[in-house]
C-alpha cells in the first residue's frame, strides 16, 4: 500500500514539475501569433498608404487636382523638359511592380528586423514613408508651389533608392529591386521635370527664358539624365533605369519636335548613342570590347539565403513550433520516468 502510495504521489509530482515547459511552448505560439498581428498591422498601412499614392496621383493626371492661376503670366511660360502624357504612363507598371513587390512581402515568408519596438520593419516604414510624401508632392505640385514640391520629390527620390539598396541588398531576384528601381528612376526624372519647371518659372519674372536658353538646358538635363542611366548600367548592373531614361528623353524630344527640330535631333542622337554603348552585347562583337559589358554581380550570402527562403515556410513559425513539440515531448519523457521509477520501487 505503501508503494501504491507513493506512486501515486510521485506521478503527479513528476507532471507537476514539467508542466511549466509547456507553458513556455504556449508562449512562444502567443509570440509568434503578436508577430503576425504586427505584420498585419504593417501591410495595412502600406497598402493604405499605397492606396492613396495611387488615388491622388489619378486625380492629378486626370486634371482633377491642377490648379492654375491665369492672372499669373508665368505660370503659362512652360518649360522645354518636360514629359508629355503618354510618357507619364509609365505610372501604371511603376504602381504594378510595386504591387507585385507588396504581396511577395505581404505573403509572410519574407521578415526583416523591426525598429527597435516599433511593429515597423525598416522596408515598410520607408516604403509608407515614401508613399506619404508622395502625396504630399502631388499636392504640391498640382498647386504650383515649386519650393514644396522640388523638396518633397527630392525626398522622396531618396527615400525610394534607399529602399533599392536594401531591397537588393536582401534579395537579388529581380522581383525585390525592380520595383524601386522602375518607380526610383521615373523620380529621377521627375525631378529634373520640376526643378527646370521652378526654374523657368521664376526665370520668367521678367519675360520668357529665350530659345537658346531654353535649347542648352533641355539638352544638358538629357546629357546628365543619360550618364546617370550609364552609371548605373555599369556600375551597378541596373538596366531598369536606361529603360526608363531612354523612354523619357526621347518622349520629350518627340515632344519638341514643333517647337525646335535642333533640339530634338540632339537629344535623341544622345539616347541613340547611349542605347547602343549600353545594351548592345558588346562580348559577341568582338572579345575586345567585352570589357565595355557591366560585370555580373554575384548574389552575396545573405541573398542566396534570401532567395531559397522565399520558397520555405516562415523559419521562425518552424521554430516555435517545434520548441513547443519538444517541450511537450519533455514534460510527457520526464512524467513516464518517474511513473517507471515508482513502479520500480
Amino acid at each position: 500500500m505503501a508503494d501504491n502510495g507513493n506512486t501515486h504521489d510521485g506521478a503527479p509530482h513528476a507532471v507537476d514539475k514539467a508542466a511549466p515547459p509547456r507553458k513556455a511552448g504556449r508562449g512562444k505560439d502567443a509570440q509568434a501569433g503578436t508577430r503576425a498581428r504586427e505584420r498585419d498591422v504593417e501591410m495595412i498601412v502600406a497598402w493604405a498608404s499605397f492606396a492613396a499614392l495611387i488615388v491622388v496621383m489619378a486625380l492629378a493626371q486626370g486634371g482633377v487636382l491642377v490648379h492654375v492661376d491665369m492672372n499669373d503670366a508665368r505660370q503659362r511660360v512652360h518649360s522645354w523638359f518636360s514629359a508629355p502624357r503618354y510618357v507619364q504612363l509609365i505610372w501604371i507598371p511603376v504602381y504594378l511592380l510595386l504591387a507585385v513587390w507588396l504581396v511577395r512581402v505581404g505573403n509572410g515568408r519574407r521578415h526583416a528586423k523591426r525598429l527597435g519596438r516599433a511593429r515597423f520593419t525598416m522596408l515598410g516604414a520607408l516604403f509608407t514613408a515614401a508613399c506619404l510624401v508622395g502625396v504630399g508632392w502631388v499636392f504640391a505640385w498640382a498647386f504650383k508651389n515649386y519650393p514644396a514640391s522640388v523638396t518633397l520629390i527630392v525626398v522622396q527620390t531618396a527615400l525610394v533608392w534607399v529602399l533599392w539598396f536594401l531591397s537588393r541588398r536582401d534579395d537579388a531576384s529581380v522581383w525585390g529591386w525592380a520595383p524601386f528601381s522602375l518607380w526610383g528612376s521615373w523620380l529621377v526624372v521627375e525631378t529634373l521635370v520640376d526643378i527646370a519647371r521652378a526654374v523657368t518659372y521664376y526665370v520668367s519674372k521678367d519675360g520668357a527664358m529665350s530659345g537658346t536658353a531654353q535649347s542648352v538646358a533641355t539638352i544638358v538635363l538629357a546629357l546628365a539624365l543619360l550618364a546617370a542611366a550609364c552609371l548605373a548600367r555599369f556600375r551597378f548592373d541596373d538596366w531598369v533605369f536606361g529603360l526608363v531614361s531612354l523612354w523619357s528623353v526621347v518622349g520629350i524630344a518627340i515632344h519638341l519636335m514643333d517647337v525646335s527640330k535642333f533640339t530634338a535631333v540632339v537629344i535623341i542622337a544622345l539616347a541613340a548613342v547611349t542605347a547602343v554603348f549600353m545594351y548592345v552585347p558588346w562580348k559577341r562583337v568582338s572579345g575586345r570590347l567585352g570589357t565595355i559589358e557591366p560585370r555580373r554581380q554575384e548574389p552575396t550570402k545573405a541573398q542566396r539565403e534570401a532567395m531559397r527562403s522565399l520558397d520555405a515556410p516562415h523559419v521562425e513559425d518552424l521554430r516555435a513550433d517545434d520548441d513547443a513539440d519538444t517541450v511537450d515531448a519533455h514534460a510527457d519523457d520526464a512524467a513516464h520516468t518517474a511513473a517507471n521509477k515508482d513502479d520500480g520501487r
